[in-house]
């Protein structure tokens, strides 16, 4: 009986494990975002890398102007960088379109990156994960030197996300399927080590098989010395220190090298 009673257990943390897996992979679900009903937002190509053909930037900039009725949408190229690739698109982003909803794409030829940054509604949807998550899945693309697929890729998945779609992400749904198992068998470890522990005497068990020898012989008490310890009262004043910084940053995104 008490057999049958632990297998019971065990099969039900197991089942509590996979189930604590499907509500983790539940939490990515992408949420749709709700477009505006008049478009006021800009679409902005600017190659400076000259990576596209005229052709391109044509087909690119109506994929992007379906991106524009969430926010401000660009695509940025550049050949000489001096400085980070993030610094430099978080620069950029706020000098052309300061704090409204929008989304940049950034290659970056000198330090060999792709960057996604996103800002207001659209940043609430394409989150730093998912910059990270998107560039992961183009960056093969420009690696290879086709730059407009990975650009179009990039824009389509982003139109995907801002419409509640799925995108491919197979890290994390690997990392989450890894994370319910272990939850499962770590639970199981606990319950398992919890049924099979021996159990503990009580306290009267203890006291009735402790024996006790006491012997006093001639018990006495005799002063050795005394010393003394000065530890004067400190007199300080209270003081602090104030500081702090801003800007106006508030967005974020992610890249990958190609």
């Amino acid at each position: 009986m008490h057999k049958s009673l632990c297998h019971e257990k065990i099969c039900q943390l197991i089942l509590l494990g996979f189930l604590a897996g499907i509500f983790l992979i539940c939490l990515l679900l992408p949420l749709p975002v709700k477009a505006e009903e008049t478009s006021v937002y800009e679409v902005l190509i600017e190659d400076d890398a000259q990576l596209l053909s005229a052709s391109e930037e044509k087909d690119l900039r109506a994929i992007m102007t379906e991106l524009s009725v969430y926010g401000n949408v660009a695509f940025k190229s550049i050949q000489h960088n001096p400085g980070s690739t993030s610094s430099y698109i978080s620069n950029y982003y706020y000098n052309t379109f300061g704090s409204q909803s929008g989304t940049v794409f950034l290659i970056d030829m000198d330090n060999r990156y792709l960057w996604i940054y996103s800002d207001g509604a659209m940043y609430e949807v394409i989150t730093d994960s998912y910059a990270d998550t998107i560039t992961d899945n183009v960056y093969r693309y420009a690696s290879s030197g086709d730059y407009y697929k990975c650009a179009s890729e990039v824009f389509r998945q982003e139109l995907s996300r801002l419409k509640g779609q799925q995108i491919s992400q197979p890290m994390k749904y690997i990392c989450n399927g890894l994370l319910a198992v272990t939850l499962a068998l770590l639970l199981n470890y606990f319950i398992v080590l919890f049924l099979s522990r021996s159990r503990k005497p009580s306290r009267d068990e203890l006291m009735a098989n402790i024996k006790n020898y006491c012997l006093f012989d001639g018990a006495r008490a005799n002063f050795v010395n005394q010393t003394r310890k000065y530890s004067p009262q400190s007199s300080g004043s209270s003081g602090g220190h104030s500081g702090g910084g801003g800007g106006h940053h508030s967005g974020g995104g992610g890249g990958h090298r190609f």
